[in-house]
C-alpha cells in the first residue's frame, strides 16, 4: 500500500511538473553601435538610444541608452582582425540588460543615434532570437552606422544679413562616435568633401564648396546674398571612399 502511494505521489508530480510554466532564466543580452570605418558610438555623443521589444506583440522588454568609450583604436581599425576576435574592450560603450525568458524568444533591439545629432540621428533595427540561459555578451549585438554627424555652426538664425554683403557659412563635421577629421588623422581632410547648399523660395540659389578650416571638423565658406528674404541651407559632408555622408539644416534672412 505504501509502495502504491509513494509511486501515485511520484506521479502525481510528475504531471505538475509537466504543465506547469518553465521557470524563467536570465540571459544576458549586450548592444552595441559602431560607425562605419571608424569607433563605438558612445559617451562624447551622447550616447545611442535602445529598445528591446518582443515579436509578435510589441511588448516593451528593456530600454536604455549605449554609453562608454570609444573602444581601442589599433584593434578597430589598424590591426587585421581575425575570426571569432572580439572587437571590444572592457571601457568599450555598450548597453547590457538581463532578460527573463522561459522559452525561445524573437525580440526586436532598435537603435537610434548618435544622440547629440538630435532630429538628425540615424535609426536602425534588428530581430533575432534568444534561447533562455545563452547570452548574447562580450561584443554582443553590434549595429553599425554608416554616416557623419554634421552640425551648423554659423549663422545663427537671429543673425543679421545684408544684400550685397558676404556671410560666413560654417559647419562642424565628425564621425558618428566623434573621431576627429583633421589633417593627420585616421580621417584625414582631403577624404571629404563638405558643401553648401544655398536655396530661396525653394529654389537652389548657389552649391558652395566648403574649405577646412584649420580647426579640427570645422569647414567655412562665404556666400554674398543678391536679393532680400529668406534663405535655407543645407550642409553636407561626403566621405566616398568609405560610403559616409551626413546632412544638417540652417537658414537666415537677408534684408
Amino acid at each position: 500500500m505504501k509502495i502504491f502511494i509513494s509511486k501515485l505521489g511520484s506521479a502525481l508530480f510528475a504531471v505538475i511538473l509537466l504543465s506547469s510554466p518553465a521557470l524563467a532564466e536570465p540571459t544576458h543580452l549586450t548592444i552595441r553601435a559602431k560607425a562605419h570605418d571608424a569607433k563605438f558610438i558612445g559617451t562624447s555623443m551622447a550616447g545611442a538610444d535602445v529598445q528591446i521589444t518582443s515579436v509578435p506583440g510589441d511588448q516593451l522588454l528593456a530600454q536604455g541608452v549605449i554609453l562608454g568609450g570609444t573602444g581601442d583604436t589599433a584593434r578597430l581599425l589598424i590591426n587585421p582582425i581575425e575570426r571569432h576576435q572580439q572587437l571590444s574592450t572592457a571601457n568599450a560603450a555598450a548597453f547590457t540588460t538581463t532578460l527573463d525568458i522561459n522559452e525561445p524568444t524573437q525580440v526586436k533591439i532598435s537603435v537610434s543615434g548618435p544622440k547629440v545629432a538630435g532630429a538628425s540621428a540615424a535609426i536602425q533595427s534588428k530581430t533575432l532570437w534568444l534561447i533562455p540561459g545563452h547570452h548574447l555578451d562580450g561584443d554582443g549585438v553590434v549595429f553599425e552606422f554608416y554616416g557623419m554627424t554634421v552640425a551648423k555652426v554659423s549663422p545663427l538664425p537671429n543673425q543679421p544679413a545684408l544684400q550685397g554683403k558676404p556671410i560666413t557659412l560654417t559647419a562642424f563635421v565628425t564621425m558618428m562616435c566623434g573621431c576627429p577629421i583633421q589633417k593627420d588623422s585616421l580621417w584625414p581632410v582631403n577624404e571629404f568633401t563638405v558643401e553648401a547648399w544655398l536655396w530661396r523660395d525653394s529654389t537652389l540659389v548657389k552649391r558652395l564648396p566648403m574649405a577646412y578650416s584649420g580647426k579640427t571638423g570645422v569647414f567655412t565658406t562665404t556666400f554674398v546674398p543678391t536679393a532680400p528674404g529668406g534663405y535655407q541651407i543645407t550642409f553636407s559632408a561626403a566621405q566616398d571612399s568609405r560610403g559616409n555622408f551626413g546632412v544638417s539644416y540652417g537658414g537666415f534672412s537677408v534684408k
